[in-house]
């Protein structure tokens, strides 16, 4: 099988004394650009790093760090990439001219197993696929092929394994249970009250998760690994008001630490937490937070909280900080309504406050005080909360399923359920809701269909991730060509005829439980998807599946 050297170009943001971003990072006479290359596993690839010279001809010096699998050519913009290890590695490039302004961006290196090919029947059709489940479920290890697909689709637990657990469950879409390089992923046990690390090539278990008093942690702990190419072992973890890591979960004894407690910050508060489903910025550098106190019947929001670990640097927000905004009159209140949760943008670009829409009036609505204002839906405000500086921008109807992608040209896309319109709202971070793409519509998947988007790589531009769930109950389930299904829908408006490649049937049997919503997660390198079913009722239980995707699958769909 022939490999496409694939090089995508994102804009770099920087953080300013606003935090604002700052697109195209430069000098006087020269500028950067951050990239994502990928590589096959042992061979040497030329990247151009920038540049050779300045705007006025004088040579720029750079520097590549960590330089393990690097080394510069006779020609000093350029290096020679090599790697036998699989996975990502994050490079930070510097340059100057020896007067300017020395500038930074960062490479992205996908190292990929040129032998390992995966093949696909790149099914785009409308039509009901049925799950062949054959008369017996997989075994741990086994693989299977869909037969109208062509997916590769491996068991990769046991949950009888784990302790005091019936499950094996990927938890939710948003993040990737898989680490940068590959090698190791997470699954959460019964009720998600636990956590495992395993090995994705054997299912051979590293690790049960725990804090430094020997308890278990879970979904509720909101463990995440560092996805920036740097540090494949290290997560990270929250625990009441504080932000933890593990530095290498092989050695959880020896690396856990403490990175901040915010007790101080915000003294009333309790719990620091994005409500479970929030993830950082894709460097794992940004992280938000609502810190909250219990009330007795609910958790309260007392303030929300921007933090970037390499800086130490804390932003905090509070009702008194939207006096003179369209906001004010939250101003003088101690806490603020309660969002379905924040996150972070995938490329650090600002805070997501998760705010579902104000509607109505005093007798009967809600927030109909908020009706047009900052709180009237999600809006992505800047990482410091200075609203003076730069509005926030209104991305999505309302707190409804979404995810995240990136647009053909790089630029950062909020993907969510349009619960007004009834279609697939792809938005950007810089232009806002009223520039919003109307993908597909949910007429078209079915109406007894519901979804979850998934965080989708910036090597895989212009495409959503999408995994639906249909109650079998449903007099309609049947006759959905949506239903209980992977696949990917291009993005572009549906008057364009977006195309939408069929993946595979999730093989998940649906009821109403909602751990039988078949989550599914992509990975970094948008070729592998984890999600967890009951293989169509064959089990009483949830096990995490493995579904492999072509290297080049959003090539060939081009094509």
């Amino acid at each position: 099988m022939k490999y496409i050297l694939q090089i995508s170009v994102l804009l770099l943001f920087f953080s300013c004394k606003s935090d604002d971003p700052i697109e195209n990072p430069s000098s006087d006479s020269y500028t950067l650009q951050d990239q994502t290359i990928t590589v096959n596993q042992s061979e040497t690839k030329v990247i151009v790093l920038g540049n050779e010279k300045n705007a006025s001809g004088n040579t720029l010096t750079y520097t590549v760090s960590p330089d393990t699998h690097t080394a510069f050519t006779t020609e000093k913009n350029k290096i020679e990439y090599t790697s036998d290890q699989l996975g990502i590695e994050s490079l930070n490039i510097s340059a100057t001219d020896g007067e300017n302004t020395e500038i930074t961006a960062k490479i992205t290196v996908n190292v990929i197993d040129p032998k390992g090919e995966i093949t696909s029947n790149y099914i785009t059709s409308r039509e009901i696929i049925q799950p062949d489940l054959g008369t017996a479920p997989p075994t741990k290890g086994e693989s299977r092929i869909d037969p109208v697909t062509g997916v590769k689709i491996t068991r990769l637990t046991d949950a009888s394994e784990f302790s005091n657990s019936n499950d094996a469950l990927i938890v939710y879409s948003r993040y990737t249970p898989e680490n940068s390089d590959g090698t190791l992923f997470i699954v959460h046990g019964a009720n998600s009250t636990t956590s495992w690390i395993l090995e994705r090539e054997s299912g051979n278990i590293v690790t049960e998760l725990k804090n430094a008093t020997g308890r278990s942690i879970g979904e509720d702990n909101e463990i995440r690994w560092d996805i920036s190419g740097n540090h494949p072992y290290r997560v990270y973890f929250r625990y009441d008001m504080a932000l933890y890591m593990i530095d290498d979960v092989r050695n959880q004894e020896g690396t856990r630490t403490l990175i901040k407690d915010f007790s101080a910050d915000i003294p009333n508060a309790t719990k620091l937490y994005n409500d479970v489903e929030g993830d950082s910025s894709n460097d794992s550098d940004h992280w938000a937070w609502m810190a909250v106190h219990y009330d007795g019947r609910t958790n309260v929001v007392d303030a929300f909280i921007h933090y970037q670990i390499s800086t130490n640097t804390t932003h905090i927000f509070k009702p008194s900080d939207l006096a003179g905004t369209n906001l004010d009159h939250h101003k003088n209140d101690a806490t603020f309504p309660r969002p379905n949760m924040v996150e972070i943008s995938p490329t650090g670009s600002g805070v997501v406050l998760h705010y579902g829409r104000s509607w109505g009036d005093a007798s009967y609505g809600v927030r109909p005080e908020d009706i047009g204002s900052w709180f009237d839906g999600p809006h992505l405000w800047p990482l410091d909360f200075n609203h003076t500086a730069k509005s926030p921008v209104k991305i999505s109807i309302s707190e409804s399923h979404s995810g995240w992608s990136f647009g053909e040209n790089g630029e950062e896309l909020f993907i969510s359920q349009n619960n007004r319109t009834d279609w697939l709202d792809a938005i950007s971070t810089i232009s806002g809701y009223d520039s919003k793409i109307e993908i597909a519509s949910h007429k078209d998947f079915g109406w007894s269909c519901g979804f979850h988007y998934g965080k989708m790589p910036n090597n895989k531009k212009g495409w959503v991730f999408v995994n639906t769930y249909s109650n079998i109950n449903e007099a309609t389930h049947d006759t959905d060509w949506a239903a209980d299904q992977l696949f990917m829908i291009q993005i572009k408006p549906s008057s364009s005829e977006p195309i939408v490649w069929r993946i595979g049937h999730n093989y998940n049997n649906y009821s109403g439980d909602y751990r039988d919503e078949a989550p599914a997660a992509i990975n970094l390198l948008g070729n592998r998807i984890y999600l967890s079913n009951n293989w169509g009722g064959q089990l009483d239980h949830r096990e995490v599946f493995l579904y492999e995707l072509p290297n080049n699958w959003n090539e060939v769909l081009k094509k």
